[in-house]
């Protein structure tokens, strides 16, 4: 399998399996307790799916290729890191600035969840396959 073919399936793994723990434990209670009102039941699997697969292509362009290419795993985890906070930073404080109910609560753990993920799932990838050139 080429290599980055196989980056994409770690850092993939990574942050699903991060992530599934993570809205359990720690984004779905928050979010229930402050607009619970607003979550769609059953959970639209679909729109979920081509986000995670985007983001994690994305992940790769902007930060694991890179990393994996300077062989610097420390360099995917910071990368992915800064990313994290871009991105989910941008959709929480969109939402807190212009949904009533959204909370400051939801807008810490979620951007700190989403910088620690994507953080970890590209170190992941990355460390995984250090030393490997594509």
């Amino acid at each position: 399998m080429p290599t980055y073919a196989l980056l994409y399936l770690i850092t993939t793994a990574a942050f699903l399996g991060a992530d599934i723990v993570g809205i359990r434990l720690l984004i779905r209670p928050v979010f229930e307790r402050h607009v619970g009102h607003l979550l769609a039941d059953p959970l639209r699997l679909g729109p979920a799916a081509l986000f995670y697969l985007a983001y994690v292509a994305g992940v790769l362009w902007f930060v694991s290729i890179p990393a994996l290419r300077a062989g610097a795993p420390v360099q995917a985890l910071a990368g992915g890191m800064v990313l994290g906070l871009l991105c989910y930073g941008t959709y929480e404080m969109t939402n807190y600035a212009t949904l009533r109910d959204w909370s400051v609560q939801q807008v810490v753990i979620d951007g700190l969840w989403g910088i620690a993920l994507t953080g970890f799932a590209a170190w992941a990838g990355v460390a995984a396959l250090s030393g490997k050139l594509a």
